[in-house]
């Protein structure tokens, strides 16, 4: 028997064990649970790093695109991360073959805490507590985050397909993350009863804790954290499947042999029988024995004459005779019974208590969480109201407009808070009974709040790279009251204040607009008759085919800037592209001083939108 496994690793990794599988004999569904994606930005400082700790072979992947060193020492969580790092060409790797514990207990048997700081490679979402086991050893240890690992939004159609119709015998999980998006997936797509048939593989305890809560064939749990564990339990499973086929099999040849075994000794008795020849001693009993014989023979031809006839001559009979045909009481019930049995088998499996209980409990803690977010919106709601209402200034006619898409957006919030609060309001006996509070909030509170909404606008409007003019009046009304509020915003205002007519660009409308201008500025360049009439006559001749190099990153030529600021700008670092361009001279310059001048408005913009959000954070953080 052909076992049918699920993978669930994303990325290469999930293609390398599906052909690990299929090389074992297994047929397997590649399901990715995460999607990985690497973050762009600029190479890694990792001048006075004395290792590189990583907990994943998507965390090395990673790390090759953004350093091109080879030779820093690599402490990996297991043999697989090790090997991914060997593959692409470190040349110190260092395995811990386990988990985050035994990787802790590997650094500080081979490392020193005074031989310099460790730093971890991670994705976005972190499992363990890796960076605080190190920092207790001792060592100074930060996290890079080089890649984002996406949750999926639902199972792919033929994996549904397969679950639901049986065909899948084994789930193969190996984070605990994982665990948790796939079994939130199953609930999904209605599978919850569906795993009953399902083997779940997890790398871990922890992986399993993740599961528990869904009723499955069985869960195994590899001995050690690692691949080969896994696919060793795997295999057991398979010999034994394969094994208990095999013995099935082995029965039924047995019962068939068997059975020829008696039909054959009942004909050789038969046969010796008829052939047997009489002895001269025994003649004066042959007489009886031919009429014996003869006796069976018209029995026998009399009754299959009866059969063959039978629907001739047995209509006749059930009409003159019917009492010979009718059923007894017995067997009428036992036909009646026999019937209903079916039915019921038929009839589609009703889910267990604990099942059902486990759902509720499942359903509970959402709706818990739900309306803990409810509650908290209502405070906010109603303090936000209460400055709106309380503001008794004569702003300006932009200000007014933007104050007045603020109630808008308020009442908004209240009519769907209304219907969510109807929906579940003590009394209903669909919901659950909880006592919904009234809406409250401080003064000091509804300032902060109020404060916080009036700068998120802000922030809308200048990255939507359009004049902001009103949201700035408008924030500027608000705060017009409060003193110590003023100063701490004073600065960034201000300098949002120079931009706030023509607004800022996007990040996107810089690097689109450079890219317009950057073989430009190259031909202008070398057009340039300082340059030499050899440079000259090459522009002229290629002035309409716009061609330039954009790998010579080395020199002071304007076609190295022009490339080194194409590549700032893939790593969104602004500040270095303005850098490069600040100093071609003329008469390529021309083309260079107006983006300058939008990519200056984005960097005050940008500086002065974080100042104002951590102000807000910190005077909320005062107030609440």
């Amino acid at each position: 028997m052909i076992m049918r496994v699920l993978v669930t690793r994303p990325g290469e990794d999930g293609t390398a064990l599906a052909k690990i599988l299929i090389a074992h004999g297994f047929e397997t569904i590649i399901e990715p649970l995460l999607t990985i994606k690497q973050t762009k930005g600029p190479a890694l400082e990792l001048s006075n790093t004395q290792a590189l700790l990583l907990s994943s072979a998507n965390g090395v992947r990673a790390l090759a695109q953004r350093t091109d060193r080879r030779n820093i020492p690599i402490y990996a969580v297991g043999d697989a991360t090790a090997t991914t790092a060997k593959g692409i060409g470190f040349t110190q790797v260092h395995s811990a073959v386990g988990n985050v514990e035994s990787l802790v207990d590997l650094v500080i048997k081979m490392l020193k805490p005074t031989k310099g700081p460790l730093i971890h490679i991670a994705g976005s979402a972190v499992a363990g507590n890796l960076i605080k086991l190190i920092k207790a050893a001792g060592f100074e240890c930060r996290r890079e985050i080089l890649y984002e690992a996406i949750a999926e939004c639902s199972l792919m159609a033929s994996s549904i397909a397969a679950i639901k119709d049986n065909r899948i015998d084994v789930v193969m999980l190996y984070s605990p993350r994982s665990a948790e998006i796939f079994v939130e997936l199953i609930r999904k797509a209605r599978l919850v009863r569906s795993c009953q048939k399902v083997i779940a593989l997890c790398l871990s305890t922890a992986v399993a804790d993740k599961i528990g809560e869904l009723n499955w064939y069985d869960i195994r749990v590899a001995a050690k954290p690692n691949q080969d564990s896994l696919l060793e339990i795997i295999t057991e499973l398979s010999a034994r499947e394969s094994k208990n086929a095999a013995s099935t099999e082995k029965s039924e040849k047995m019962l068939e042999q068997e059975a020829a075994q008696e039909n054959s000794e009942t004909e050789s008795i038969l046969g010796n029988t008829i052939s047997h020849n009489v002895a001269p001693e025994q003649r004066r009993q042959g007489g009886a024995t031919r009429t014996v014989l003869i006796t069976l023979l018209i029995a026998v031809v009399f009754i299959g004459a009866s059969l063959a006839s039978q629907p001739l001559w047995l209509p006749t009979l059930q009409t003159f005779a019917p009492a010979l045909f009718e059923a007894s009481e017995t067997e009428i019930s036992i036909t009646n019974l026999s019937g209903r049995l079916k039915a019921l088998e038929n009839v589609e499996r009703v889910p267990n208590l604990k099942t059902l209980q486990q759902e509720k409990k499942h359903l509970q803690k959402k709706l818990d969480a739900t309306l803990k977010r409810l509650d908290d919106l209502e405070n906010s709601i109603g303090s936000v109201r209460k400055m709106i209402v309380a503001i008794n200034t004569e702003p300006r006619a932009g200000a007014t407009k933007t104050l007045e898409l603020l109630s808008s957006r308020l009442q908004i919030l209240e009519n769907k808070n209304s219907t969510f609060r109807k929906n579940y309001q003590p009394g209903n006996q669909k919901a659950p009974e909880r006592k919904m509070p009234a809406i409250v909030g401080g003064t000091q509170s509804s300032q902060a709040s109020t404060l916080v909404l009036a700068i998120g606008q802000l922030r809308e409007s200048v990255r939507a790279g359009r004049s902001f003019k009103s949201e700035l009046a408008a924030l500027n009304t608000l705060i017009s009251e409060h003193d110590h509020i003023k100063i701490a915003l004073k600065e960034a205002l201000t300098e949002l204040a120079t931009i706030a007519e023509t607004g800022a660009p996007s990040f996107q409308m810089l690097q689109s607009q450079f890219d317009k201008i950057a073989g430009g500025i190259v031909q202008v360049s070398l057009a340039n008759a300082s340059s030499g009439w050899f440079q000259s006559t090459l522009a002229r001749l290629t002035e309409s085919v716009k061609w330039r190099r954009t790998d010579n990153f080395s020199g002071g030529g304007v076609e190295a800037i022009v490339a080194r600021v194409e590549r700032a700008l893939q790593f969104r670092d602004v500040k270095k592209a303005i850098k490069e361009l600040s100093v071609i001279e003329k008469p390529a310059s021309a083309l260079t001083t107006a983006w300058l001048v939008r990519a200056r408005s984005y960097i005050v913009a940008e500086k002065s939108l974080a100042e104002l959000q951590s102000r807000a954070i910190a005077q909320m953080a005062k107030w609440q």
